[in-house]
């Protein structure tokens, strides 16, 4: 769903596999919401963050890893509680805390170990930790607590169908590339594909569990999903081309690593919230 390239019968048999796993994991996660959904996504930020900063280290970067990481960590926590002022103390106080690291750290390239910890945590933490605020904004909207689970489905839904179609249609249909020097074997065709994919999977989520919201409203979070989230795809795919790797990790066979498989929520997951936030309610 996220690679171009051929994967073979045996690797999309581990492939599927692994979605077959742990898709209905997160999705069942995503419905009970509170802690649960609080742990698996901050366990995906943790990985996710990881990665990244390996990605940095392989531009020869030394990111300040473990401030990053436990910065990423607490913003996790401050979303769930949805204390999103504190937002700015923690930034803040995390940019002074990076800088003044870096001060007495000693170490080669500043500039570049700074920009890449902070990129790290407002990139992956902040941005997939807008899941969380989704997920918990039905208390903020004096709504039943499920809704929530509901739009986090719909997100993870349509952005998964969306890969697939796109990688699947597009191997078999695609003639012209989208975006050759970031990801070369993804095609126009097979975006198309997935835009589509990601709009009918947004109208059976309406039927089978959205019949709250408004179709308008469910088709146009479908269609965020399935062009923002393509477009997150290649911000990350420029990512690994600059560091000259594949994959951010191999931690799931047939999909790459965690940033790999969570690439498309990063952007998605901001612009989604706002929509609810402040178009539907």
């Amino acid at each position: 769903m996220k690679k171009g390239g051929e994967l073979g019968f045996e690797g999309l048999g581990v492939r599927t596999l692994i979605t077959v796993i742990f898709g209905p994991l997160i999705i069942l996660s995503a419905w009970r919401g509170g802690y649960i959904f609080f742990a698996v996504i901050a366990s995906i930020v943790v990985l996710a963050m990881n990665e990244f900063y390996d990605l940095a280290v392989k531009k020869v970067t030394s990111p300040v890893r473990t401030i990053g990481i436990g910065i990423g960590i607490i913003m996790c926590f401050i979303l769930f509680f949805n204390q999103t002022d504190v937002l700015w103390l923690l930034i803040t106080g995390a940019c002074l805390l990076i800088v003044i690291f870096e001060l007495f750290r000693n170490g080669v390239g500043p500039i570049l170990n700074i920009a890449t910890t902070i990129l790290g945590i407002i990139y992956v933490a902040l941005f997939l930790g807008f899941l969380i605020l989704i997920r918990e904004l039905p208390y903020q909207l004096d709504l039943n607590y499920v809704e929530g689970g509901k739009w986090v489905t719909l997100i993870f839904l349509s952005i998964w169908i969306c890969d697939s179609a796109a990688y699947i249609l597009g191997s078999r249909f695609g003639k012209h590339k989208l975006f050759e020097k970031v990801s070369p074997n993804k095609t126009i065709e097979g975006a198309i594909f997935g835009f589509v994919f990601s709009l009918l999977t947004a109208y059976l989520c309406y039927l089978l569990f959205l019949s709250e919201m408004a179709l308008l409203h469910a088709l146009v979070i479908g269609g965020i999903c399935g062009s923002l989230g393509q477009v997150s795809d290649l911000v990350e795919s420029l990512l690994k081309r600059d560091a000259r790797v594949k994959d951010s990790s191999n931690i799931l066979p047939g999909h790459g690593g965690i940033l790999d498989r969570f690439d498309s929520e990063i952007l998605v997951a901001p612009a989604v919230y706002f929509y609810i936030r402040f178009v539907i309610f």
